[in-house]
């Protein structure tokens, strides 16, 4: 399952141009972290090409795959919201390219540019909200007796 709302439908062009003037290209080789669960989420990437699989930490089992991204898609919401500490991992599963962002620089044009602030905002809130969906409905599917959607 992936997000529908992508930085190019989610922001209006002239504030894709301001955060795109932040970005920097980086790459990852399938199997780096990019981040982990309960650390400091100082940046965000939006991806290029390859997936990243977002994962949670479920105690006493290994790591569950929540979703997977791809191309457009947002990788980290959690530098927008204090206290900026990453609530899921994430893993490049194939080689990546994705734009980095530096979260404090993104936060400080949103304060200074209120309007790109709100639009800044509704996606990523877009965006948490969608996350927060799957990942219920995946671990549903992986513990709950019948799943997420199934009758007993």
């Amino acid at each position: 399952m992936t997000s529908t709302l992508t930085m190019s439908t989610a922001l209006a062009a002239e504030h894709r141009a301001r955060l795109m003037r932040l970005a920097r290209e980086v790459s990852f080789e399938a199997g780096t972290r990019l981040f982990e669960e309960g650390r400091r989420a100082d940046r965000f990437w939006i991806v290029r090409t390859g997936t990243v699989a977002l994962d949670l930490h479920v105690p006493g089992r290994r790591a569950a795959v929540v979703e997977t991204l791809g191309r457009g898609e947002l990788v980290g919401w959690s530098w927008h919201f204090a206290p900026y500490q990453w609530q899921l991992g994430a893993e490049a599963m194939s080689p990546v390219r994705a734009y980095e962002f530096d979260a404090g620089a993104v936060r400080a044009l949103c304060e200074e540019h209120p309007e790109f602030g709100r639009a800044i905002a509704l996606w990523v809130g877009h965006v948490l909200a969608h996350r927060l969906h799957a990942a219920r409905t995946r671990l549903l599917d992986l513990y709950a007796p019948y799943g997420s959607g199934g009758q007993p």
